[in-house]
């Protein structure tokens, strides 16, 4: 039985490896890309003949269903891991902070990540790994090419000297000889992204790692502005367009054998007002600005977890749920659904949330202000039950069946994707490999 055993294992490992021999992978992430942008460019009269040329050449998911909730680095993580974030600990963007002490930390670092990572699995297979700014990269040791994500506020020149001291050694200085100073502000939308693009495609050229990844903000930005398909966010997909061209030169100088994905982390919904959902939580004596908590609510764009301090304190979360009710009575507050813990569980968010509350696609939630307050602009991390929310999926390569549409995947499924492109086994992923080889 153990030979048995082993000779199954032998086989799986080398059909892994034929399939992936010789190939590399280049992985865009288009911040707040919804995969409408692409499906649909006629009606928004989109230039973009990179991205519609992956599209008519390559296999792609009518949507991706994301993660809870929609926002940047539980996602990206997510793709990159093929678990949901009560798996792999990225809850949020930003770390649970109820008393404000991490001055805005993010969920930076790469130690916070509870399971292997495509970088990971992808160094065991001996293959070479570089990225830029891709979220909680900090730190990412199997990454050989590393400019991770990284800025503190206030923002400020000195965090571009901090970018220097945390990606791979003397990196940045290279680069910067020939590409030009890196930008770490992901506000500064296309001149940041177009500094992404630069430096990543040095890496390739001079690098060659036989996977890389890239992520792309100024859509989502100016989205944010604008809500999506607005003048500025079409621009800005356009001007992507051509980034995307310079990266796939560069890769295809390294590799001339690779596949191109494009994913982007969630989708996006144009917002008229915001409810300020701390305020009630104040009024009630449940939070104490700045000095202590019953329970918190942890705002992300489209929705917000309710956390307890006490776990185990039944009062207040019978409390709490009577407040939720009340509010979610009132049509004018926005919220859409109050989850339970269960309802939680079954889409993968914090674990320590007790209550979860998703708002209406035009109402965003905030922790200042007024209750209830006129906003335009866009916003996202609302469930990924929200349709609005919607990720994208595409690839092309060789050896990648081109043509069919997959209709809706789930997020978890691109990393074991991936990862069987490029022959290496991802068993950590909580779902198998899409059938597109």
């Amino acid at each position: 039985m153990r030979r048995y055993l082993l000779f199954i294992l032998l086989i799986a490992v080398t059909s892994f490896s034929a399939l992936g021999a010789g190939r590399a992978l280049l992985l865009i992430s288009i911040d707040g890309m919804r995969p409408d942008y692409l499906l649909q460019a006629d009606a928004h009269d989109l230039k973009i003949p990179h991205l519609r040329a992956i599209l008519r050449g390559g296999v792609h998911a009518s949507a991706v269903r994301g993660v809870l909730p929609t926002v940047t680095y539980p996602s990206h993580t997510t793709i990159v891991t093929g678990v949901w974030p009560a798996k792999h600990g990225i809850y949020s963007n930003q770390t649970f902070d109820p008393l404000g002490k991490n001055l805005e930390g993010w969920y930076w670092y790469s130690e916070d990540i509870a399971v292997p990572t495509l970088w990971d699995a992808a160094a065991q297979a001996g293959i070479v790994s570089g990225s830029v700014s891709w979220p909680v990269t900090v730190g990412g040791k199997n990454i050989r090419y590393n400019v991770p994500e990284y800025w503190r506020a206030p923002k400020s020149p000195d965090d571009l000297k901090l970018l220097r001291a945390l990606s791979t050694p003397g990196l940045l200085a290279e680069i910067a000889k020939e590409a030009g100073p890196y930008v770490t502000d992901l506000d500064n939308a296309i001149p940041g992204d177009l500094a992404r693009t630069r430096y990543a495609a040095w890496i390739l050229r001079h690098g060659k790692p036989q996977l890389m990844t890239v992520h792309l903000a100024a859509l989502d930005h100016l989205e944010h502005a604008g809500g999506p398909f607005s003048p500025q966010s079409n621009d800005a997909l356009e001007q992507i367009d051509g980034m995307v061209g310079e990266l796939q030169d560069a890769m295809h100088s390294a590799w001339p054998d690779y596949a191109i994905s494009i994913v982007s982390d969630h989708g996006f919904s144009g917002i008229d007002h915001v409810l300020n959902i701390m305020k009630p939580f104040v009024e009630q004596g449940l939070v104490t600005p700045g000095k202590d908590w019953k329970a918190f609510p942890k705002t992300d764009g489209g929705s917000a977890a309710i956390l307890l301090k006490d776990p185990s304190d039944t009062a207040t979360h019978d409390r709490v749920g009577r407040l939720l009710r009340d509010l979610a009575a009132d049509p004018a507050n926005g919220i859409a659904s109050i989850l339970d813990r269960k309802q939680i569980a079954a889409l993968g968010g914090d674990p320590h949330a007790a209550f979860w509350v998703d708002m209406r696609s035009n109402f965003s939630v905030a922790n200042s202000g007024e209750q209830v307050a006129a906003k335009t602009g866009g916003t996202h991390g609302y469930s990924p039950q929200n349709p609005a929310m919607l990720a994208s999926f595409f690839i092309l390569g060789p050896g990648i069946h081109g043509g069919p549409d997959l209709g809706e995947i789930d997020m978890r499924a691109i990393a074991p994707t991936l990862a069987a492109y490029l022959g290496f086994p991802f068993p950590s992923a909580d779902l198998k490999p899409l059938a597109i080889f």
